[in-house]
C-alpha cells in the first residue's frame, strides 16, 4: 500500500502533504466488475459471496510481494501462509521491478511473475494481482520507473497520451502473463486490481478517459476474471463499528484488499498485536464480510535500491510471517480465524444478518451478539468488546432443554456459536457454543477440531438419527435424533471422541488454545492428516508406507510436549523426532577487512568527458543510473583569493563537497551554502550525493518530473563572503499551546508574548511541544547583499524564517545545518531571524551556537558532469588492508569474507550487523541486501539463506560516510532462527 499514517488520514479527510494535492478521494463504490462470460464458470460472485468453480469460497488472502523475496524462497513463504489457512495471496506487480531500464523488460529469476503464479497454483492457492500502473507500497517512487520523470509532458494517472503509451507497452508485457494464469485458464488468478488508491475513482467508478483506457487495454489483452479499480475497504480495522456489513446497493461481496495488519514501521511481535488484530479479523467474519487480505501477512525486504524514503532494507511490517520467515503470535491468531472462515464458507458466503433473532442467547448484557443466517446453517457471534475477560451462559432459544454452556471470553474476543450446519451423511452440527478451529475432510472421516482454555467446559450437539449411529464414544449422550458431547478441555495432547453415521466416521478433537495453535492440516501422499504438537509443519511425505513430516521450532519456543498425527483411521499416530544434534554458530567470524577508495571520482585530474553533461546540475537518474549515489563535477574560476560560499538550488538527500580532490564538508552536514576558502585560479569541484529512497507519491496526480528530486538540482553559484561572522546571542522565546500547522507564521517582532531566552536552555519543561525563537539583528551588523545562518543544533525540528519568509525546515537535533537568507535578507536595515521549533521529547530549544555570515556577489558555476552509481562492488583489484586508525573523509569500500556452515537440524538466520557504519549498502556474494541504517528497530540486514553458501562467503560494504566497519559482524538473529526436525510414525 501506501500506508503512511498521514496518507491513511488523507484518505479519510483530505489535506496537503509536501505541496502535493491529496484531497479526499472519491470512493465512488466498492463494486467489482463481473467476470467475462468465458470465466463465469471458474470465478463468479453475487451480492452475498464469491464462487470459484461453482463453490462458495471465503477468500482469506495474504499480502506478500514476490519482489521482496528471493525466488528460491517463494515456495517456503507461500507454504507458511497456506499452513496458516490462507487460500489466496495478493501481490503487486511493480512496474519498475520489471522495466527498471526503459524498454528492457525483466521477467526472469526474482522477476519471474509467471513462475510465481504457477507456484501459487501448485500449492492449491489463488492469487489477486494488482497490476498498477501505480502501486505505492512504500516502494521507491511508488513503483513508477524513474525514467518516467525525464519524459517531457508526461503526466501520470491522467488521460495523458504519453503516459498511456508507456503504460500500454508495460501492460502488453505483464497482462498476458497474468491472463494466462487466470483461474479460467487453469491457473491461480481470481481477481485483478487496476491502479491503486487513485484519488478520483475506486471500485467500478471510471470518472474519466484514463480509467476507461486502463480497462479497455487490460480486457483487450485477455483479462477475464473480475476486476476493480484502486482497492476495496482499505484500513487498519476494515469492519469498523458497524455490526452489519450488508449493503443492498452492492452487487458483489464485501471484501477488503488492504486490511493493514500492524504497520510498516514495526519489526517483530509487539505486545497486544495478536489480540488487537485477532479481534479486527473476527469482526469481518462476524459482521458479514466475505473475505479479506491481510496487508502484510509477510513483509519481506527492500533489496537493492527499492526502498522509499520511509524505509531501508527491512519491510518486516511486524507481520504474521516475519521478514526472515519466522512466525509471530499474530500468525497463530490469523490461522484460527482463517480455518474457521473457510470451514463455514457455505454460511459466510451466502448469508443475511440475523442478529436480532439471537440477541437472547447470552445472559450477560456486556456481550454483544451478531449473527449470520444462510440455507447452510446459522452462526451467532458472542462479542466481548471490553478490556477484561467476561463470562456468560449460552442457551439455545428453541427451548430444547440443553444445559446452558458457560463461555469465558477474553478481552476483545469474538466466539462463534454454530447451529444447524450440515456436516454431510445425514449429520448436522445442531448446536456448538464453542471455538471451532475447523472442519477437515480426511477420506471417509470428517474431523471437527474445537479448542478453549484449559479446564473449561465444552458442549456440542449433533443432529443424527439414532438408527444410524454406531461406534459412539462413551462420552456422548444420545437421543432419538441427537448425540451430545460434553467434555472438559485439558492441556496437552488433544482428546479424541467419535461416532459413525451412514458409514462415515465423525471425529471430534478437543484441545486447549496452545494445541490449537500447533495443529496443522497437511497432505502426505494422497492423504490428509492433522498434525498436532509442532510449532510449524512444512511438508508431509508418505513413501512406501513410511509417514514423515518436516517440522520447525523457533529458538524462543518451548520444546514440544507431544507430536501426534490424525489420519483417516481413528487411531492417533505417534510421531518421533529424528533427535538430530542441534548446534549452531551464532557469530560468523570475519577475515581482516580490506579497503578501496570510493573517492576516486573526486580526483582533480579525472577525465569526466564521457559522463552525462548539463549546464546546471540535473537530478539523479538523468544519466539513466537508478542507484542511490551519484557524483557531480564542475570547474570554478575565481579572480580573487578569499572565502566563498557554494550554493545549490536544491540538495537531496545528502552530499559531500570536494575541492581539488580534498573533502570540505562531511556527509550529514548541510552541503548547501558550504564555506570554501579558495585561492585565485581554477578549481575542480566534485560533489558526492546519496539519497535514502524516493517518495512513494501517495495521492499525487500531476507532473512527477520535479517531485522529490535527488542529488543536485541547479543552478549552482559561488557567493563571495563580505565580512566577519557574527554569533547571535540575544534570543527570545514565545511559547505555543498547540501545533501551529503547516501554514504557521511568526508572531510580530515586538509582541508581548516574547520572553528572554538563553541558548541551550530547555524551553519545554521536558515535554513535547512547540515554540517560536527569535533574534533581532540591528542595521549595520553585517555588510552584504545576503546572509546565511549556521545552526550547530536545534532540538528537535526547526523551521527557519528571515524577515517573516520561510527559508528552510530541518529535522533532527544535534545535526548542524545552514539556512540561506537569499532575497529575504534586508541589506540596508535591520533583520530578524525566527525559528519555529518542535520538541519531540525531553529538553528542547535552540540549544547550540548560531552564526551569521554575510556575502556580496555571486558567480554562476556551469558545465556540470554527472555519473551515477557507487562504482563496481565486485572489483577484484585496488584493495588494500584496512589499517588501524585510518579514517576516510568520504565514501569508502570495505570487503571481508566469512565461513558459513551447512545448515542441518539447526537453521540460524543471519544478519550483517551494521554497528558503527553511517549510510550505505551491503552486498553478500554479489547480492545487494539493501540500504542501511534501518529505520525500524532491527540491528542489521537480513541475509537470505539461498544467497549464502556453505564455505567461503564475501561481504562488501559501501559506506557513503567513510565509517569504518570495525564493529560490523555477522550474527544469528535468535528470535528468527529455528530448529528443523523430521517427525516419523512408529513402524
Amino acid at each position: 500500500m501506501n500506508h503512511c499514517k498521514l496518507a491513511a488520514a488523507a484518505l479519510l479527510c483530505g489535506f496537503t502533504l509536501a505541496g502535493v494535492s491529496t484531497t479526499q478521494p472519491v470512493l465512488a463504490n466498492d463494486h467489482i466488475f463481473p467476470s467475462a462470460a468465458a470465466a463465469k464458470s471458474s470465478i463468479d460472485f453475487d451480492a452475498r459471496g464469491f464462487l470459484i468453480h461453482g463453490k462458495r469460497t471465503f477468500i482469506v488472502s495474504a499480502g506478500m510481494e514476490y519482489a521482496r523475496i528471493p525466488h528460491q524462497l517463494w515456495r517456503d513463504r507461500l507454504l507458511r501462509l497456506k499452513r496458516a489457512g490462507y487460500n489466496c495471496v495478493e501481490v503487486y506487480c511493480f512496474w519498475n521491478w520489471h522495466e527498471a531500464q526503459e524498454g528492457k523488460f525483466n521477467f526472469t529469476g526474482d522477476h519471474d511473475i509467471n513462475a510465481f503464479l504457477k507456484q501459487v497454483h501448485a500449492l492449491g492457492m489463488y492469487a489477486i494481482c494488482r497490476v498498477g500502473p501505480y502501486y505505492c507500497a512504500e516502494w521507491d517512487l511508488g513503483g513508477y520507473p524513474i525514467w518516467l520523470k525525464f519524459k517531457p509532458g508526461l503526466v501520470p494517472r491522467e488521460d495523458n497520451p504519453l503516459f498511456e503509451k508507456y503504460v500500454d507497452r508495460f501492460f502488453e508485457q505483464l497482462i498476458p502473463i497474468v491472463a494466462a494464469n487466470q483461474v479460467s485458464h487453469g491457473g491461480s488468478v481470481v481477481l485483478v486490481q487496476l491502479e491503486n488508491e487513485h484519488p478520483d475513482g475506486w471500485g467500478t467508478d471510471m470518472p474519466n478517459g484514463y480509467f476507461k483506457h486502463l480497462q479497455e487495454k487490460s480486457v483487450s489483452l485477455g483479462l477475464e476474471v473480475p476486476y476493480f479499480f484502486s482497492g476495496l475497504h482499505h484500513g487498519s480495522d476494515p469492519a469498523g463499528d458497524s455490526p452489519n456489513l450488508d449493503d443492498s446497493s452492492r452487487p458483489n461481496p464485501w471484501f477488503t484488499t488492504e486490511f493493514w495488519s500492524v504497520w510498516y514501521d514495526h519489526y517483530g511481535a509487539q505486545p497486544g498485536d495478536a489480540a488487537e488484530y485477532r479481534r479486527r479479523t473476527w469482526k469481518i467474519i462476524a459482521h458479514g464480510g466475505n473475505g479479506y487480505n491481510h496487508y502484510m501477512a509477510h513483509g519481506g525486504s527492500n533489496f537493492g535500491y527499492t526502498n522509499n524514503n520511509e524505509d531501508a532494507a527491512s519491510y518486516d511490517y511486524g507481520a504474521a510471517v516475519g521478514q526472515t520467515g519466522d512466525l509471530r503470535p499474530i500468525y497463530y491468531e490469523f490461522k484460527k480465524a482463517a480455518f474457521f472462515a473457510r470451514s463455514f464458507q457455505n454460511v459466510l458466503e451466502n448469508s443475511v444478518d440475523a442478529g436480532s433473532d439471537f440477541a437472547g442467547i447470552s445472559n450477560n448484557p456486556d456481550i454483544r451478539v451478531t449473527a449470520r443466517r444462510s440455507p447452510s446453517g446459522t452462526i451467532a457471534f458472542l462479542d466481548n468488546p471490553g478490556s477484561l475477560p467476561v463470562e456468560t451462559s449460552v442457551s439455545r432459544l428453541s427451548g430444547a432443554g440443553d444445559v446452558p454452556v458457560k463461555v469465558t471470553l477474553l478481552p476483545g474476543e469474538i466466539v462463534p456459536v454454530v447451529s444447524a450446519f450440515n456436516l454431510g451423511s445425514g449429520v448436522t452440527l445442531d448446536w456448538a457454543p464453542a471455538r471451532i478451529l475447523g472442519i477437515f475432510d480426511q477420506g471417509n472421516t470428517k474431523t471437527l477440531a474445537v479448542y478453549g482454555s484449559d479446564g473449561s467446559d465444552i458442549g456440542l450437539t449433533f443432529g443424527v438419527s439414532a438408527d444410524h449411529l454406531s461406534a459412539v464414544s462413551p462420552e456422548f449422550t444420545t437421543t432419538a435424533n441427537s448425540a451430545t458431547l460434553n467434555a472438559v478441555i485439558r492441556a496437552g495432547q488433544p482428546q479424541q471422541f467419535s461416532f459413525v453415521s451412514g458409514g462415515h466416521t465423525f471425529r471430534i478433537l478437543v484441545m486447549d488454545r496452545d494445541a490449537a495453535d500447533r495443529t496443522w492440516s497437511v497432505g502426505a501422499g494422497e492423504k490428509s492428516y492433522l498434525v498436532s504438537g509442532p510449532h510449524y509443519v512444512a511438508d508431509g511425505a508418505l513413501d512406501n508406507g513410511h509417514l514423515s513430516f518436516r517440522t520447525e521450532r523457533g529458538w524462543p519456543d518451548p520444546q514440544d510436549t507431544f507430536d501426534v498425527a490424525y489420519g483417516e483411521a481413528l487411531a492417533p499416530i505417534v510421531l518421533n523426532s529424528d533427535n538430530s544434534a542441534r548446534t549452531a554458530v551464532l557469530t560468523l567470524a570475519l577475515t581482516p577487512w580490506q579497503t578501496r577508495s570510493g573517492m576516486k571520482s573526486a580526483a582533480k585530474n579525472l577525465d569526466d568527458s564521457t559522463w552525462f553533461a548539463s549546464v546546471t546540475p540535473q537530478q539523479m537518474g538523468a544519466d539513466r543510473d537508478y542507484t542511490a549515489d551519484a557524483w557531480y563535477r564542475a570547474k570554478a574560476t575565481v579572480t580573487h583569493s578569499g572565502t566563498y560560499q557554494l550554493h545549490f538550488a536544491s540538495v537531496r538527500d545528502r552530499a559531500e563537497v570536494f575541492v581539488d580532490g580534498k573533502a570540505t564538508v562531511q556527509v550529514g552536514k548541510s552541503p548547501n551554502n558550504t564555506p570554501l576558502t579558495l585561492t585565485r585560479g581554477t578549481h575542480q569541484l566534485a560533489v558526492f550525493t546519496a539519497h535514502d529512497g524516493r517518495d512513494k507519491d501517495f495521492g499525487l496526480i500531476g507532473l512527477i518530473a520535479n517531485r522529490d528530486p535527488k542529488g543536485l538540482v541547479g543552478p549552482a553559484t559561488l557567493i563571495v563572503k563580505s565580512s566577519a561572522d557574527v554569533s547571535l546571542t540575544q534570543w527570545q522565546v514565545a511559547h505555543l499551546t498547540e501545533n501551529p500547522g503547516a501554514d504557521a507564521t511568526p508572531p510580530a517582532i515586538y509582541s508581548p508574548d516574547w520572553q528572554r531566552y538563553t541558548l541551550g536552555d530547555d524551553a519545554y519543561g521536558h515535554a513535547p511541544g512547540w515554540a517560536w525563537f527569535q533574534s533581532v539583528i540591528p542595521a549595520g551588523t553585517l555588510i552584504g547583499k545576503t546572509a546565511s545562518i549556521s545552526f550547530d543544533s536545534v532540538d528537535d525540528n526547526g523551521t527557519v524564517f528571515v524577515n517573516g519568509k520561510r527559508i528552510l525546515t530541518h529535522d533532527g537535533w544535534n545535526d548542524p545545518f545552514v539556512a540561506s537568507a537569499g532575497s529575504a535578507w534586508n541589506s540596508n536595515g535591520a533583520n530578524v531571524v525566527q525559528v519555529l521549533v518542535e520538541n519531540v521529547d525531553g529538553t528542547g530549544g535552540v540549544n547550540k551556537n548560531v552564526t551569521l555570515s554575510a556575502f556580496s556577489n555571486s558567480l554562476p558555476i556551469t558545465s556540470w558532469h554527472m555519473r551515477g552509481g557507487p562504482g563496481n562492488f565486485g572489483a577484484l583489484t585496488g584493495w588494500s588492508t584496512l589499517r588501524q586508525g585510518n579514517t576516510y573523509p568520504g565514501p569508502e569500500w570495505f570487503k571481508s569474507t566469512f565461513m558459513a556452515p551447512k545448515n542441518g537440524a539447526a537453521h540460524p538466520v543471519y544478519r550483517v550487523v551494521s554497528a558503527g557504519l553511517g549510510h550505505g549498502s551491503v552486498w553478500v556474494n554479489g547480492h545487494n541486501l539493501g540500504r542501511y541504517p534501518e529505520k525500524i528497530p532491527i540491528n542489521g540486514l537480513y541475509i537470505p539463506e539461498p544467497w549464502m553458501v556453505p564455505g567461503v562467503n564475501t561481504v562488501v560494504i559501501f559506506d557513503e560516510d567513510g565509517k569504518r566497519p570495525d564493529q560490523v559482524s555477522i550474527q544469528a538473529e535468535k528470535a528468527a532462527s529455528r530448529d528443523i526436525s523430521i517427525l516419523t510414525a512408529n513402524k
